[in-house]
């Protein structure tokens, strides 16, 4: 049954992931309590927010380099129970040494996922369905937004902001038997598999290679990753990882904040509201995805929501301290709808410009890269709201960002030539 990695592996990947991005951005939600009662600047606490990142990119690399040899399932296993208990952690901070301490660990011990679940798709999907697949397992971010505000504005109308990490270490410690239960590396691996479901999958995977030719400069099944790595669209992907990174995590981070802006908002009312430009993309995420896989034009779907995303964030700092709450809002959905959208897309080009010998390894090293703009982003963010302030410049600045990777997106040619060819080619074949 060609189904089932849709309907058992995707689920469990998108709702582990779930897990993660909840335990990563929850800081957002305690930022207001945390910053009054333990008295923390906004420079610190977006410092501590983003330093998570810089913990993140260190472990990129590792975890894609075990995910190439196969061991993804037990990595991310590992992993889960880990950062459960670096969750619990948090807790219980007093200093901002602390604080910094764990969110650092946090992101060490995250690091290794991203990677792997995208060569687990890699593994498990043809070209023609790994943008749809990488926006399955990908609504992971929206809906774990959408999800974290409101969960997070119950436990802190009852209880204090160290309840919210407590509450939310639980969930991994407990979902990794899901995970073993759920995943395997490759379809060889899958013993929930029948034979004839095996070979259909693996099939499927070989037939590209008849009809869709490789980028020459990733052909080469022995190319090594310092090769990689010197290559035009590698490096122009990575820039703009980074500068998209600066403005997807200033704004997940930061959000909450801008919405307390309004003084007559409940932490309920911000909980609620914070969810909206999630659950907008949530609508705009499977129509770019397949899009994307339709024409396998991958520059075009990424580079046109994100240039959209940076001039509403844009628009919302300029003209913000002026606009009732439902013109903010709305601008904000937009700039969030399209941030999140683009991000399956956008992650789905690797495979089209590296080599699929090191790609575990080079996206672990592009994520790494892009992840010290994740570090950025909410220190940025942080640091302007305390020279200005006020929220408009750090919205600007976000803006600014996302319109830049935008523009390095649309440079790489690899993105969208090499499969538009491929694809006509496949077509005059059939």
């Amino acid at each position: 049954m060609m189904a089932k990695p849709w309907i058992r592996l995707l689920p469990v990947m998108m709702l582990t992931y779930i897990i993660a991005f909840m335990d990563r951005t929850n800081i957002g939600f305690a930022i207001p309590l945390m910053g009054k009662e333990l008295h923390f600047s906004p420079a610190i606490l977006g410092f501590a927010s983003g330093v998570l990142f810089l913990g993140y990119g260190v472990s990129q690399t590792a975890g894609g380099w075990l995910a190439d040899r196969g061991h993804g399932k037990a990595l991310i296993a590992w992993l889960l129970v880990l950062w459960g208990v670096t969750e619990l952690l948090q807790a219980f901070i007093q200093t901002p040494g602390q604080l910094v301490a764990v969110r650092f660990a946090l992101g060490l011990l995250e690091g290794g996922i991203f990677p792997t679940m995208l060569l687990f798709v890699r593994n498990w999907f043809a070209p023609s369905e790994r943008a749809r697949a990488n926006g399955v397992w990908q609504l992971s971010y929206p809906l774990a937004a959408m999800l974290n505000g409101p969960i997070a504005g119950l436990v802190l109308s009852h209880n204090s902001w160290r309840m919210l990490f407590i509450v939310e270490g639980i969930f991994p410690i407990v979902w990794v038997l899901v995970w073993l239960w759920g995943v395997a590396d490759s379809p060889r691996k899958a013993r929930w598999l029948t034979p004839s479901e095996r070979d259909a999958i693996l099939a499927k995977l070989e037939e590209p290679s008849a009809t869709v030719p490789a980028l020459p400069q990733a052909s080469i099944a022995t190319s090594s990753v310092g090769a990689e790595l010197r290559r035009r669209p590698v490096l122009l992907y990575c820039a703009a990882v980074f500068l998209w990174n600066v403005g997807f995590l200033g704004f997940v981070i930061w959000l909450p904040s801008v919405l307390h802006q309004d003084k007559s908002l409940s932490q309920v009312d911000v909980g609620w509201l914070s969810a909206i430009p999630f659950a907008a993309a949530i609508v705009v995420m499977p129509i770019l995805t397949s899009l994307s896989d339709r024409t396998l034009n991958r520059r075009f779907y990424t580079a046109v929501p994100i240039l959209l995303s940076g001039l509403c964030l844009a628009a919302a700092g300029l003209t913000y301290a002026g606009n009732g709450l439902l013109a903010n809002m709305l601008l904000i959905t937009a700039a969030g709808a399209m941030l999140y959208g683009s991000q399956p897309v956008l992650w789905s080009i690797p495979a089209d410009i590296v080599s699929g010998g090191v790609l575990g390894t080079v996206m672990g090293i592009m994520n790494g890269i892009g992840v010290l703009g994740a570090f950025a982003g909410p220190y940025l963010v942080g640091y302007v709201r305390g020279l200005s302030g006020n929220f408009g410049s750090g919205l600007i600045t976000m803006g600014i960002c996302l319109v830049l990777s935008s523009l390095l997106i649309s440079l790489i040619r690899e993105a969208q030539a090499a499969p538009i060819a491929a694809a006509r080619s496949t077509a005059h074949l059939v």
